[in-house]
C-alpha cells in the first residue's frame, strides 16, 4: 500500500482545504454508498475498511434484498474494502474529497467474486492474455430539471437561467443554448478537470434541458467506468449549486427523448494496432466475429443493460432507440452503430443502455461479446439493417427470464447472474404492488 500512502500525501499537498473524504462503495445499481471520514484518517484505509457484504445487493431504494442471501441469513457479515487507485479526488462540495472502494473476499486479499468491478477486471485481464486490448469511450445523457415539482407532483423541465423561462423547445446541438447554461457548464468542466475526468465536452441534446457529456477513448476500461460513477455524482453536485436538479432516469418525460448511455469499443494489439481492421483498412474477421457475438447476446443481456422498469420506457418507435438486435453503418436507429471512421479508428457503438445502467455492467456486457467472438465465424454475421433481426425484450419481466436462461453466466459467473436476477425480481415485485393514480383514474368506476 506504499502507492496509496503516496497518493494520500500528494492529495493533501494538492488539496489542503479538504477536511473530509467520502468513502464510496457502489452497489448493484452503481449508486454511491459509504461514509464520510476526516481527511486525517485516510492512512487507515491502507488496512481496509469493513462494510457489510449485503451492500452489494442494495436495491434502488437502498434496502438490502434479503432474498439474495447476503444479509440476515448470513448474520450480516462485514468484508474488507480497499481504495481504488487513482480515485482519491476532490468533489464539487467545498472541503470534501472522495475515493472509490472495492470489496474483497473473507481473506481480505482476493477480489470479491460478486463485486461487478472485480468481474470486469477479470474480463479485461483475460482479453489482455489473448493479446487483445479493449479501447472504450462513453457518452452519457442527462436532464437538468426544476427542483420544484408541478401541481400534480410531476417533474418539470429546467427554467433557462438566461431566458428565465421553462425549457420547452427541442433544439439538437444548439450551441447558443449552451451559452444559456454557460455558468453551469463552466463549473462542471472546471470540476471535471480538477478530478482528472477524461471528458471531451458537453452538448445540447434532443430534448428541452437535456445534455450529453462525452468521454474520450481510453484503454483503461476500469478507469472509464470509475469516471462515469464520479461524473454522475459531480453533475448532480454542480446542478444543485446552480439551483437545478439532475436526473439520469432512462425516461423521465413521457413525450421527450430518454437518457441513453452509449459505449464505443475497438480492440487493439499491444502495439496499438486496431484489430477490427486489416492492413489495407478494411474490416477484419474479428470485427465481424465481435459483431456477431454482440448481436447474439444483446437480447439475453437486456435485463443487465436496462435495470429498472423505467428503463424500458425508452424503447418506442421513432425515438432513435433500437428495438431489434441489428447493426448498421452510420445509422442511429440500430443497436450496434458503426460510426464513420478510417481503418485505424474502426469501432462499434453499443446503443442499447440507458443512463441508469451500471457502467461496470455495461462494459462487462460489451467485453463478454469480445470474449465470445472466438466462438463465431465472420460468415455468421448477419447483413446490416437486417429486417429479420430478433426483437429485443421490452418488458422487465421478460428480460429477466431471458437473462436467467442465458449463457452469460459463462462470462459473469452464474452466481452473479443469479444474484442479479433475484435482486431485480424483488424490485419488480415491489413496483408491481403499488396502486398507481393512473389505474385508479381508469378503473375506479369502470371496473
Amino acid at each position: 500500500m506504499d502507492t496509496f500512502l503516496q497518493e494520500v500525501k500528494n492529495f493533501r499537498q494538492n488539496w489542503p482545504g479538504v477536511k473530509y473524504v467520502d468513502l464510496i462503495f457502489t452497489d448493484l445499481n452503481a449508486t454511491p454508498r459509504g461514509k464520510r471520514i476526516p481527511v486525517g484518517s485516510l492512512e487507515k484505509l491502507a488496512k481496509g475498511v469493513a462494510l457489510p457484504l449485503s451492500t452489494i445487493t442494495l436495491d434502488t431504494k437502498g434496502a438490502v434484498v434479503e432474498s439474495a442471501g447476503l444479509g440476515e441469513d448470513m448474520g450480516e457479515p462485514d468484508n474488507l474494502c480497499f481504495p481504488v487507485s487513482g480515485t482519491l479526488l476532490p468533489t464539487a462540495k467545498e472541503g470534501t474529497g472522495q475515493i472509490l472502494l472495492s470489496m474483497m473476499e473473507d481473506d481480505g486479499k482476493t477480489p470479491h467474486r460478486l463485486f461487478i468491478r472485480n468481474i470486469l477486471e477479470d474480463m479485461v485481464s483475460t482479453l489482455h492474455k489473448r493479446g487483445q486490448y479493449p479501447v472504450v469511450a462513453q457518452e452519457l445523457e442527462f436532464y437538468l430539471i426544476d427542483k420544484v415539482r408541478g401541481e400534480k407532483g410531476e417533474i418539470q423541465t429546467a427554467v433557462n437561467p438566461t431566458k428565465n423561462r421553462r425549457e420547452t423547445d427541442t433544439e439538437v446541438y444548439d450551441v447558443d443554448g449552451l451559452d444559456d447554461y454557460a455558468d453551469f457548464l463552466a463549473d462542471l468542466n472546471n470540476a471535471a478537470a480538477d478530478q482528472g475526468l477524461n471528458t471531451a465536452g458537453a452538448l445540447s441534446e434532443s430534448a428541452p434541458g437535456q445534455f450529453e457529456i462525452n468521454f474520450n477513448h481510453s484503454n483503461d476500461v476500469l478507469r472509464v467506468c470509475d469516471e462515469l460513477v464520479l461524473a454522475k455524482r459531480l453533475i448532480k453536485q454542480v446542478a444543485h449549486q446552480h439551483g437545478f436538479d439532475a436526473t439520469f432516469m432512462a425516461k423521465p418525460f413521457l413525450e421527450e427523448a430518454g437518457n441513453g448511455q452509449h459505449m464505443h469499443i475497438s480492440v487493439v494489439d499491444e502495439n496499438g494496432n486496431n484489430l477490427f481492421s486489416q492492413a489495407d483498412g478494411t474490416a477484419s474477421p474479428l470485427f465481424y466475429q465481435t459483431l456477431t457475438a454482440m448481436l447474439t447476446q444483446i437480447s439475453d443481456a437486456m435485463a443487465l443493460l436496462c435495470p429498472n422498469v423505467n428503463s424500458y420506457r425508452r424503447f418506442v418507435p421513432g425515438a432513435y432507440v433500437p428495438t431489434k438486435a441489428d447493426w448498421g453503418e452510420n445509422h442511429r436507429g440500430v443497436a450496434l452503430r458503426i460510426p464513420i471512421s478510417d481503418g485505424k479508428n474502426r469501432r462499434i457503438e453499443h446503443r442499447i443502455a440507458g443512463a441508469d445502467v451500471n457502467p461496470y455492467i455495461l462494459a462487462a456486457v460489451v467485453l463478454s461479446a469480445v470474449l465470445a467472438s472466438e466462438d463465431y465465424s465472420p460468415e455468421q454475421c448477419p447483413t446490416a439493417l437486417n429486417e429479420n433481426a430478433v426483437d429485443l425484450p421490452t418488458r422487465m419481466s421478460e428480460a429477466l427470464t431471458q437473462l436467467e436462461n442465458s449463457e452469460l453466466g459463462k462470462y459473469f459467473s452464474q452466481e452473479f447472474i443469479d444474484m442479479y436476477v433475484t435482486c431485480k425480481r424483488s424490485e419488480l415485485t415491489d413496483f408491481e404492488r403499488i396502486i398507481t393514480p393512473l389505474e385508479i383514474d381508469w378503473m375506479l368506476h369502470s371496473a
